[in-house]
């Protein structure tokens, strides 16, 4: 057969025809999307920055992932893992839960980080448990309450935790089995992790559910917390849980899981009430309107069943309350707030340069000093430039390891045609609602909006990609090989290599060999039964509190008591007090600035004057 004659090659190629009119309207919208998202990176600064290093990998990640032969790889990996079955998706979601909890252990050791209660919260939170594990709320007033004063309890009327007591109804067993106080706060942190899988999974799809968990457990401030007894991860996890029961909800509208989203709801009440309204108004919202819309069956059983839910956590809220205060209503933290901390609740009112604590420990006044700036800004005209100066960049830095990742959130709106996503990106906006009423924002009450923000981040750049079909696959791979690149040099064990001094992550909160010392060895430096009185010195670290005594319910129930250092003339109330008590206590004191720092100065039954000392 004679061979086919060679075609002629073409003199120029044929020009592509151009998108249709829908796919060109796509387009512009993703690309100015994407225009405001750089914008909004720039206005916000690029960060505190990550190095050259980090940049360098992000850029050949992306660069790679461009490439056709990684593009189809990636492409393959992702569809084997994009549609798990029910099965599959529980037993990934354990499997990312149990690593995650390890790994926030497992990494807190490698990092030498302090796995004992040192802040005030954790110190507070602690108290509250041991009374909680007791079945006590608060206890009696303590007798010597000047002594035992200190941040975040109450000393007065009753003695107790200041906080709302979700968080340690949730970590109680923690007393009753003895395990260390970082175990069910990272079993608490794993569970947030696997539940932001199965929600993002259910949102988009299995890859994504993947990609969010590994984002979640790579940012600093959420492994920060991972291991502390503060109320952060549980009320995220609460949150977390309502969604995930809203929508098994939606699927067949059965009632218990109504009663389910009532215990989480009014749980999630119980530990951040505002923070709780960021994730229950926008369920609340929806809820009301598929039952007016849709009206299913039995479905006036559902408004009782939400509140038959949370009622047993609101009772519990109303007891401690009026145990406390003497009202329902009136919530202890609102209590001390109004008198070691004025005017830092929410709201807005006029500056007072006269307002002081009540309490007169210099530390307490020296940390209410320390805040006064905030107080006096927090006024209705300055909010929008505290957040654009201040409290935007503050969240951008807590939420993310690398800003660059902010300027996909706009992209995302243009996906968000499911209203259940538009549930979970709802909480963005309301948490800067309701936290602009707050005079003072710190980072890490971003940790509630991490899913939002993450979600936000995946839905964006899986919209970039749609919005650019010729280019989907390749845009895609390159965000992903991107995203697990800043995702993976954020975890420390790989930060601690490709980062320096400046830019290098650190998950502890804060650096203290005294905690350190008296946590390791006061109890074998005394003789026990003890009481160690601590001296503070004005201009000192406030934050460094030692006088908590979180290892009892009842202060006079500890083999070693701590106590503040009130000066020799006050100091001999307490010494009276123990020798009617308890004469044998050893009495030292603890000044930090002394050599030698503890000081033996007898038992109790000595250094009580003669006149209050027990008759023999």
């Amino acid at each position: 057969m004679p061979r086919n004659p060679r075609p002629k090659l073409a003199a120029r190629a044929a020009p592509a025809p151009p998108p249709p009119a829908g796919e060109a309207r796509v387009q512009a919208i993703v690309i100015s999307l994407a225009a405001v998202g750089v914008l909004a990176w720039l206005g916000l600064d690029t960060g505190r920055g990550i190095g050259w290093a980090r940049w360098a990998m992000i850029g050949v990640a992306a660069a790679i992932g461009c490439l056709p032969p990684m593009a189809r790889l990636i492409a393959a990996a992702v569809a084997r893992v994009r549609h798990p079955s029910p099965r599959a998706r529980q037993w990934t979601a354990l499997l990312v839960g149990i690593l995650s909890a390890a790994y926030f252990i497992l990494t807190a050791f490698n990092q030498g980080r302090d796995l004992f209660p040192k802040t005030h919260d954790d110190c507070s939170y602690l108290i509250g448990m041991q009374m909680l594990a007791r079945g006590r709320l608060w206890m009696p007033p303590l007798p010597l309450p000047d002594f035992f004063d200190s941040f975040d309890i109450l000393v007065r009327p009753v003695y107790c935790s200041l906080y709302f007591p979700g968080t340690a109804l949730l970590y109680v067993p923690t007393v009753w089995l003895h395990w260390p106080s970082y175990l069910m706060p990272a079993m608490a942190s794993g569970a947030v992790v696997a539940m932001l899988y199965l929600i993002v999974t259910e949102l988009l799809d299995g890859a994504a559910g993947l990609l969010a968990a590994v984002i979640l457990a790579s940012l600093s401030w959420f492994r920060v917390y991972s291991i502390l007894l503060t109320s952060h991860v549980p009320m995220l996890l609460f949150g977390l849980l309502l969604i995930w029961a809203w929508l098994r909800w939606r699927e067949g509208r059965q009632l218990r899981w109504a009663l389910a989203m009532g215990v989480f709801a009014g749980w999630a009440a119980i530990t951040r009430p505002a923070d709780a309204l960021v994730y229950a108004l926008p369920l609340g919202i929806a809820i009301g309107w598929d039952l007016l819309k849709h009206r299913p069956r039995g479905w006036p059983a559902v408004p009782a069943l939400l509140v038959a839910g949370a009622a047993p956590f609101l009772l519990l809220q109303m007891v401690f309350d009026l145990g406390v205060t003497g009202h329902p209503l009136r919530a202890p933290y609102g209590y001390y707030l109004e008198r070691d901390q004025p005017n830092t609740s929410f709201g807005f009112r006029q500056y007072d340069a006269s307002a002081q604590p009540q309490s007169t420990l210099p530390e307490k006044r020296e940390s209410y000093d320390h805040w006064r700036p905030y107080l006096q800004a927090h006024a209705p005209g300055n909010v929008p430039q505290l957040w654009a100066r201040r409290w935007l960049p503050m969240i951008a830095e807590a939420i993310t390891q690398c800003r660059l990742m902010l300027l996909f959130i706009p992209i995302a709106l243009a996906g968000l045609g499911d209203r259940r996503r538009l549930i979970l990106m709802g909480t963005l906006p309301l948490f800067v609602l309701i936290y602009s009423l707050n005079p003072i924002f710190l980072e890490h009450y971003a940790i509630l909006i991490m899913p939002a923000v993450i979600f936000a981040i995946l839905l964006g750049g899986r919209t970039l990609a749609a919005g650019l079909p010729r280019w989907e696959r390749q845009v895609f791979a390159a965000f992903v090989l991107a995203v697990l690149t800043i995702s993976g040099t954020s975890f420390w064990e790989v930060n601690r290599h490709v980062s320096t001094a400046q830019t290098a992550v650190s998950d502890e909160t804060f650096s203290s060999p005294l905690l350190q010392i008296l946590h390791d060895r006061l109890a074998e430096d005394v003789t026990q039964p003890a009481v160690v009185l601590f001296t503070y010195h004005p201009g000192g670290r406030f934050f460094e509190e030692p006088v908590y005594n979180t290892d009892v319910a009842w202060p006079d129930d500890a083999p070693v008591i701590r106590a503040h250092d009130l000066g020799d003339a006050r100091n001999r109330e307490i010494y009276a007090y123990y020798a009617r008590t308890q004469p044998e206590r050893m009495f030292y004191r603890f000044d930090p600035q002394a050599t030698p720092s503890l000081k033996e100065l007898g038992r109790a039954r000595d250094l009580a004057p003669a006149s209050t000392r027990p008759a023999q």
